[in-house]
C-alpha cells in the first residue's frame, strides 16, 4: 500500500463513520486527519518518513482529493491537516479501489431480501429482519455479519440448506460450495456466533459459556452435525424399527445409539420402566450404570444443552409412559443443572423431580464445592429475580447466592 492509499484509507474510513455519510443525516464537520494529534502514527518531529508522506500530501493535494494546512510554526515543514474533498468521493474511492459503504450496505441487503423467502424459521427470519434494519439505518451490519458479499451469500446458503433438516456439515458444504471445508473453514464462526444469539434454545443458555454451548452442540441445534452424536442410556426398553425390534435391556453395562438411527425409530415401549433417571454428567451416569441398573429402571445420559436428536428420544418416551412412572433428573446444584432441569420439565415430563439437588445436599457438599466469579452469582441472582427457573430450586439458589458455591455431581460419587 502506498503512502497516498494508507492516507486516503483513513480519510474515507473517517468520512463512513461521520454523519456525512448516513442516510438522513446532516453535519457540518470536516473529514479530516488531525496529523499535530497523531492521526498518523509516523508523523511527528524528526521521523525519516516525514519527507515521503509529504509527497503523498501534495500528490493528493494535486489531484483535488484533498486539501492540506500546515502546522503553525511548522510551514514548509510539517503539515497539521488533510481534509477529505467530499466532491470528490467517487475518485478518492476508485484511487483505492474500495467500494463505497453505501454500496457495499446495498449489495448485502438485496442479498438477505434474496435469502429472506427461501427461509421459514422464525429466528433466521428475525436475524435478517434486524441486520437488514441496521444496513438501511446505519450503512452497516451488526457485528455477527462479516461486510463481506461473498461470505454473507454464504451464510445464507448454509442457512437455507439447513431449513430442510439436520445434515453432516461435510455433506452441506459440498453441497453447496463443492468444497467439503469450505463451510468449517471460513463461515462456522459467523454461523455459531448467530445461532447463540437467535436461536430461542441456545440465547437462553450462551450466558452459561463453554461448558454447557459447546461448538458442537451449537451446531447441532440449528441442523448442521459435525459427526454423528452418540446418546447412551441403560435400561429394559424395546425401540422400533421398521423391520425389527431391539431390546436394549440385554446391555447390561449401558446401550448406544447414534443420532442418524433415530430418524428411522418408529416406536419405544417402556411399559416395563416405573422409573427414569436423568443424569447430566457422563462421569456419574457411567458410575450408575456400572453399579447396576434395577429391571424397572432407565437411566439417561443427560449430557449438557439437549441436541435436536435427544429432543426426539425425550418426546418418544414422554408420549409412552405411564402415568406411575416416576421421572427424576439429577444433575449440577448450580445455574446451569437448574435450567436443564426446568427445560425438561417444561418441554416433556411435567412431573419431573430433582435428585440430590436440594438445599441438604448441598449443604453436606459445599465445602468441596466451586467457588464461583462475581458476575455469575449476579446473574443467578438476576435469575432469582426473573423466576428463569423451576421454583424448587429457588432455596438452594439463595445458598448458592449466599455463598458464592456451587456443587458438581462428580462430588457426591
Amino acid at each position: 500500500m502506498t503512502r497516498e492509499e494508507e492516507i486516503l484509507n483513513l480519510l474515507l474510513s473517517r468520512y463512513e463513520r461521520s454523519g456525512h455519510c448516513l442516510p438522513g443525516k446532516e453535519t457540518k464537520k470536516r473529514v479530516m486527519l488531525n496529523l499535530s494529534r497523531g492521526d498518523l502514527d509516523c508523523y511527528r518531529e524528526n521521523d525519516p518518513s516525514i519527507a515521503d508522506i509529504n509527497s503523498a500530501i501534495e500528490i493528493l493535494i494535486s489531484e483535488g482529493i484533498v486539501s492540506a494546512l500546515w502546522r503553525k510554526g511548522y510551514e514548509g515543514w510539517l503539515y497539521g491537516r488533510v481534509i477529505l474533498n467530499l466532491d470528490e468521493l467517487d475518485r478518492a474511492y476508485a484511487r483505492v479501489c474500495r467500494e463505497p459503504l453505501s454500496r457495499m450496505a446495498d449489495t448485502i441487503y438485496r442479498v438477505l431480501c434474496q435469502a429472506a423467502p427461501q427461509l421459514h424459521t422464525a429466528w433466521k427470519l428475525r436475524f435478517l429482519e434486524d441486520e437488514s434494519k441496521l444496513l438501511l439505518v446505519n450503512l452497516r451490519p451488526s457485528r455477527l455479519l462479516p461486510m463481506n458479499e461473498a461470505l454473507v451469500w454464504s451464510i445464507m446458503k448454509v442457512l437455507c440448506y439447513t431449513e430442510n433438516g439436520p445434515e453432516l456439515m461435510r455433506v452441506i458444504s459440498a453441497s453447496c460450495f463443492r468444497d467439503s471445508k469450505y463451510l468449517e473453514q471460513n463461515i462456522l464462526s459467523h454461523l455459531i456466533s448467530i445461532a447463540k444469539v437467535y436461536e430461542p434454545e441456545l440465547a437462553a443458555y450462551r450466558f452459561l459459556g463453554d461448558e454447557h454451548l459447546t461448538k458442537n452442540v451449537v451446531l447441532e441445534q440449528i441442523g448442521i452435525l459435525p459427526y454423528p452424536e452418540i446418546i447412551e442410556f441403560c435400561g429394559n426398553i424395546l425401540l422400533s424399527f421398521k423391520n425389527t425390534a431391539l431390546n436394549t435391556g440385554v446391555f447390561q453395562n449401558g446401550f448406544c445409539i447414534q443420532s442418524e438411527n433415530l430418524r428411522f425409530l418408529t416406536g419405544v415401549d417402556i411399559s416395563s420402566i416405573k422409573k427414569i433417571l436423568f443424569v447430566e454428567n457422563r462421569t456419574n451416569y457411567r458410575h450408575a450404570v456400572l453399579r447396576g441398573v434395577q429391571d424397572d429402571t432407565l437411566v439417561i445420559y443427560h449430557g449438557g444443552f439437549y441436541s435436536p436428536a435427544k429432543r426426539r428420544l425425550f418426546s418418544l418416551l414422554s408420549e409412552n409412559m405411564t402415568y406411575a412412572s416416576q421421572v427424576v433428573f439429577w444433575g449440577d446444584i448450580d445455574l446451569g443443572g437448574f435450567l436443564m432441569f426446568t427445560r425438561l420439565k417444561r418441554e416433556f415430563f411435567p412431573n419431573l423431580t430433582p435428585w440430590r439437588m436440594g438445599i441438604e445436599d448441598f449443604e453436606e457438599y459445599k465445602d468441596h464445592g466451586v467457588k464461583r466469579p462475581i458476575d455469575y452469582v449476579e446473574m443467578l441472582r438476576r435469575k432469582v429475580d426473573e423466576e428463569q427457573f423451576d421454583s424448587c430450586f429457588v432455596p438452594v439458589a439463595h445458598a448458592i447466592l449466599k455463598t458464592g458455591v456451587t456443587v458438581e455431581q462428580e462430588i457426591m460419587l
